[in-house]
């Protein structure tokens, strides 16, 4: 877990389990958030399924600098173990969107059911994931991020 949160988040702390209230109105209005939530979930599954093949390749696609040299120990680390994860089910929610600085911020929080080994049971898990793009040129979001909260 790599900890980049929004500057609105970024107290020194844990995330707190109030952080829903926190969040409840900071979505700017016109902001589409049904279609970025359908692509939060997306990029979600993509990079679960990269990281267990150990595709530094594509994961780089999705993160920044600082993430991928996390993500990219993470694969060496296991070196040739194998990896699978099931995404039994995934809930997404949209926390916030802020601009700050130049920068474009977004938090979305994950939970569901996941299966880390044949035949086990699934495994409930939450976290939030802090997405950051440039307020300038088009390119897209990219995983800064991610808050263990249970």
């Amino acid at each position: 877990t790599v900890a980049a949160p929004p500057p609105s988040q970024a107290t020194g702390g844990p995330a707190e389990p109030s952080f829903r209230a926190q969040f409840a109105r900071r979505i700017p209005e016109g902001f589409n958030a049904d279609a970025f939530v359908r692509e939060a979930k997306k990029s979600f599954i993509a990079l679960q399924a990269a990281n267990d093949r150990g595709d530094a390749g594509s994961i780089r696609d999705f993160v920044t600098d600082e993430m991928f040299q996390h993500l990219k120990g993470d694969i060496d680390a296991r070196a040739a173990a194998g990896q699978q994860t099931d995404v039994v089910t995934l809930n997404t929610e949209l926390l916030e969107v802020v601009t700050e600085g130049g920068t474009h911020w977004a938090s979305v929080r994950f939970s569901g059911m996941l299966r880390e080994d044949t035949g086990a049971a699934p495994q409930a898990f939450e976290e939030i994931w802090n997405l950051q793009k440039s307020a300038q040129g088009d390119s897209g979001w990219l995983l800064a991020g991610i808050q263990q909260v249970s």
